[in-house]
């Protein structure tokens, strides 16, 4: 795949009928292999002679000279394409009979078709993206929801290639004083202080957790934020749920244990997707199908980011139990959060919470038979995504990143534990050493075939 110095060819839009479908070719012999197909409509253009970034109008001819499709041939020229290769987009009438034929008329010309992701992967071998981007072009393709969108752009755009390349010149800059050191360890040279080693080294590991703990919420902004409603049998939990995703999904009667297993529901607030789950109440019971309805509950509170539990307001009694059960659940949780919403608001005249408030950051007084309230606990919910989305200055979305990232944060903090035991700069420019090298795969600057391989695989083909 490394090798390979082909002109290849790929439809760029679904296959199907539509109105228009794009062709892409990139290569060496595109643009002459199309010149030689192409009837342009001003008699006497050739293709060879156009400048970059131009557009045509013509028709493609087979070689009995029939008149294939009236079709726009835009040029791009290399170094200033997408690949980094010469170009064309070939612009046709969106029938599947016509997308066939202008494939089938080009590979007879000698062109290859394209391997799924191709034309990044050259776009990535010629330097107009570093493995990061691209990666990060992929999930744009796959974006569902205007927060992936963004954050997507932002890596396209080559955000988190800055801040690593930045560490890594660091690094490197660092680990070539320590090689120099050794060189000159006879005379006692020391051309970096061990204070400002030490500095440097801390500011890398602030920076490296940074970018590890922005995973939880890049991938679920990338996946949606699973939001799961628990509380006992009762309470009004699918009541809630209905009115949240605006449909009779849940089923809702007086009989305690209605819900037994997990209803799923979808909305998207402001751009980011929320993933709500109705669950079985949590209680005791000898049922054994309601038993495997609170077993799943609990299965789905481990998986989701945000718990809110909803308990009955006119049943104060019961406030003891509750704060038990919140406190028990930010014992296990600690890095979830937590809402206690208190229903039923239209059932009670008591409104003295301050007990559960004080032991939650989010409460809410709310009727979700009549919608009271309901929409200030999703205005809070999205808030809160979209707060931390703004706090972090970059957003890790690539399990492969956060996985290296990890790796890298490893090293450095044993090479922090070695300088501080003061062991030989030797071993400290080894750690540091190998942080550099995992730092460079999540660039690309290295890498192995395999790593690009299982990467490009995963794209669509004409991208």
């Amino acid at each position: 795949m490394l090798e390979d110095e082909d002109t290849i060819v790929a439809l760029a839009t679904p296959i199907g009928a539509s109105a228009i479908s794009v062709i892409r070719l990139s290569g060496k012999t595109s643009i002459s292999t199309v010149e030689n197909i192409f009837l342009p409509i001003k008699p006497g253009k050739k293709l060879k002679n156009q400048s970059t970034h131009t557009i045509h109008l013509g028709y493609l001819i087979e070689e009995d000279k029939n008149l294939l499709d009236q079709v726009l041939i835009s040029i791009f020229r290399s170094p200033f394409s997408y690949t980094g290769e010469n170009m064309i987009e070939i612009s046709c009438h969106g029938s599947y009979y016509i997308q066939q034929k202008i494939l089938q008329l080009l590979i007879r010309k000698g062109i290859r078709l394209a391997r799924p992701g191709e034309f990044t992967f050259r776009a990535f071998l010629n330097k107009k993206v570093d493995l990061s981007q691209a990666e990060a072009i992929a999930e744009l393709i796959l974006s569902e929801n205007k927060a992936y969108h963004e954050i997507s752009l932002q890596q396209i755009k080559g955000k988190l290639s800055k801040t690593i390349n930045n560490l890594r010149k660091k690094l490197l800059d660092f680990a070539s004083l320590l090689e120099l050191e050794l060189d000159f360890s006879e005379e006692n040279v020391i051309f970096v202080s061990r204070s400002e080693l030490f500095s440097f080294l801390q500011e890398l590991e602030d920076t490296l957790k940074d970018l590890i703990e922005s995973f939880s919420l890049g991938n679920a902004i990338k996946k949606g934020v699973d939001v799961v409603i628990i509380g006992e049998t009762n309470v009004g939990k699918s009541t809630f749920f209905n009115q949240v995703i605006q449909e009779n999904r849940s089923i809702i009667s007086h009989i305690e244990g209605t819900t037994r297993d997990c209803v799923e529901g979808e909305i998207v607030l402001n751009g980011i997707l929320f993933h709500f789950f109705d669950t079985a109440g949590i209680r005791k019971t000898l049922d054994p199908i309601e038993t495997m309805g609170v077993e799943k509950t609990m299965n789905k509170i481990e998986e989701s980011q945000v718990i809110l539990y909803i308990f009955d307001s006119s049943k104060r009694k019961k406030q003891k139990k509750i704060i038990s059960d919140i406190q028990k659940i930010k014992k296990k949780y600690p890095l979830k959060d937590i809402f206690a919403i208190a229903n039923k608001s239209d059932l009670s005249y008591f409104h003295d919470f301050d007990n559960i408030k004080s032991k939650v950051s989010y409460f809410f007084e709310i009727s979700s038979k009549n919608r009271h309230e309901v929409k200030k606990v999703l205005d809070t919910l999205n808030h809160l995504f979209i707060e931390r989305l703004k706090e972090k200055n970059i957003v890790v979305t690539q399990s492969r990143h956060y996985e290296t990232l990890k790796l890298s944060l490893r090293e450095v903090l044993l090479a922090y534990d070695a300088l501080k035991k003061g062991l030989s700069e030797d071993l400290v420019s080894i750690y540091i050493k190998e942080a550099l090298r995992y730092l460079g795969e999540i660039t690309g600057e290295v890498t192995s075939e395999d790593i690009l391989k299982n990467i490009f695989s995963k794209f669509c083909i004409g991208k």
